[in-house]
């Protein structure tokens, strides 16, 4: 489920967040492990470029996202997506927040829809090892 988590003005730019919550079969270590691993990453992100962000945290990993084939998506500037790990015994919560993106642009209408289709892919990857295929 996607929440709005808030809009904020940065350069006289109204820019607003996304949150979705998801609830997998493993642990955060394995949820994290299929996050990051660069063969996995297209299976489950639909061939989109991911490289995430070194954290020490455990618990949390962040990416900045530029789409530089459409650049003025998000009105020209870099939006963040970071990812939260919670433990729940073998089920893992994970929670994405993606923030700065221009609360008019087109991005935030990609991302918006986009984000249950790729958490959902990634379910499938982690708990049966087959990311969902969707046909356009």
């Amino acid at each position: 489920m996607a929440t709005e988590t808030g809009t904020a003005r940065s350069s006289d730019v109204a820019m607003t967040s996304l949150s979705f919550a998801i609830y997998l079969r493993g642990t955060p270590r394995q949820v994290r492990a299929v996050l990051t691993d660069p063969v996995l990453v297209p299976r489950w992100l639909a061939g989109t470029q991911f490289h995430p962000d070194a954290e020490l945290d455990p618990r949390r990993l962040s990416c900045e996202w530029l789409q530089s084939d459409h650049f003025a998506a998000n009105g020209g500037s870099a939006s963040v997506v970071r990812f939260e790990f919670v433990a729940m015994g073998q089920v893992t919560r994970l929670t994405v927040t993606h923030r700065d993106l221009l609360v008019d642009g087109s991005f935030l209408k990609v991302v918006s829809a986009g984000w249950p289709m790729i958490l959902s892919s990634l379910k499938s990857l982690i708990e049966t090892g087959k990311p969902l295929e969707f046909r356009r």
